[in-house]
């Protein structure tokens, strides 16, 4: 349990658990049926010591009608209540080896009964099951060893629970990383050592920077043996940066000179502690955020794009503060007018250019500057 929590997110990790479980229960065949509902795959699993094509035979079987199948839903009722089957309390030894299952599946494979616990059956998961397989020529399991496996089931279903976790934590880390990268500024995290935990693309481009540092997600699998890249590597002027903020606790802004051919001749960077670092025991974290102090040709793209999309004046206005990075409530305060005002004008802007949300419309209006330097 230990080493696979220690290896939850690495590939094969499963499949070593389910190695461990079988050596110890007296199996070389192990099988975790985990479909998801929604997904598209009805039989994903994960398997130790089964042929890799198993699962394709398995559903080419189950087109048809055998004992084996029937009783199988005839039993499920049963099943469920003492938490999984011995292949004989569903059919009997004989009858078994006398239908297409057992011809065409079990004994093709290797083998010739079965003992399986659930691990889970909600309508959230589905059915989970933990089946173990023998050798073709060996004995039934016995009721012995199905209480040994239900024992170690709870184990196998808390790994496969963080599995879970992991996994969707990964999704909503990778679906942030791709809306950060959208928005028109950069934006970078760094720790209390001037290590960097993270950029995003404007960063990357607008710094020169080319190690991948797409770690929102603290506990990634490699982090810890990465080297990591340092803010005095990229420019002289973030390191007292974060200095000044960490130690005052309070934004710090500066304006930096970059050297590289696509980027701005001049970003204001803004660094600022983060309240609740993801690293352990709240490690300080940094927050910088990067806008060039004059996005080019501003005043040409706002009257493109007034021409384009029938802007008025106060609607055109927002276009540079939104090029900045500007919250609804920043753009209230830089234009002294209330909040409804701003969110009214923002929602005509959707409208006028087709568009859902700030990043969007931040990526058309960049497009328009685009052409218009072109």
């Amino acid at each position: 349990m230990a080493e696979s929590l220690e290896a939850l997110g690495e590939p094969g990790m499963v499949e070593r658990l389910l190695h461990r479980v079988g050596e110890s229960l007296g199996s070389h065949k192990v099988v975790l049926f985990c479909p998801l509902p929604g997904s598209d795959d009805p039989l994903a699993a994960y398997q130790w010591g089964m042929p890799d094509d198993f699962l394709a035979r398995y559903a080419n079987l189950i087109q048809g009608s055998d004992a084996w199948s029937e009783a199988l839903e005839r039993q499920q009722a049963q099943a469920l209540a003492r938490g999984g089957s011995l292949s004989q309390q569903l059919v009997g030894t004989q009858a078994l080896r006398r239908g297409a299952f057992y011809a065409d599946y079990l004994k093709p494979l290797g083998i010739d009964a079965m003992v399986n616990s659930i691990v889970e059956a909600s309508p959230e998961v589905g059915m989970h099951v933990l089946a173990m397989y023998n050798d073709l020529g060996q004995s039934e399991f016995t009721p012995e060893q199905f209480s040994r496996l239900r024992a170690v089931t709870p184990w196998v279903r808390s790994l496969m629970r963080a599995q879970r976790r992991l996994q969707q934590a990964r999704r909503h880390s990778s679906a942030l990383e791709r809306t950060l990268d959208q928005l028109p500024l950069g934006l970078m995290h760094a720790n209390q050592r001037g290590e960097v935990r993270y950029l995003n693309e404007h960063a990357r481009a607008w710094l020169g920077v080319e190690d991948e540092c797409r770690i929102l997600l603290r506990n990634a699998t490699g982090w810890q043996a990465r080297q990591p890249l340092q803010l005095a590597q990229i420019h002289p002027g973030l390191t007292p940066l974060l200095t000044a903020s960490l130690s005052t606790r309070s934004p710090v802004s500066a304006r930096l000179q970059t050297q590289q051919d696509p980027a701005p001749g001049t970003l204001v960077a803004l660094a600022a502690p983060l309240r609740n670092g993801p690293g352990p025991a709240a490690e300080p974290l940094a927050q910088f955020i990067l806008v060039p102090e004059a996005p080019p040709h501003a005043g040409a793209t706002v009257s493109v794009c007034s021409a384009l999309y029938g802007l008025t004046p106060a609607e055109a206005a927002l276009l540079p503060l939104l090029l900045q990075g500007m919250t609804p409530r920043e753009m209230a305060d830089n234009r002294h007018v209330k909040m409804p005002t701003v969110r009214s004008q923002l929602a005509s802007l959707y409208a006028k250019t087709g568009t859902r949300g700030q990043a969007e419309l931040a990526q058309r209006v960049l497009r328009v500057a685009a052409l218009v330097t072109a």
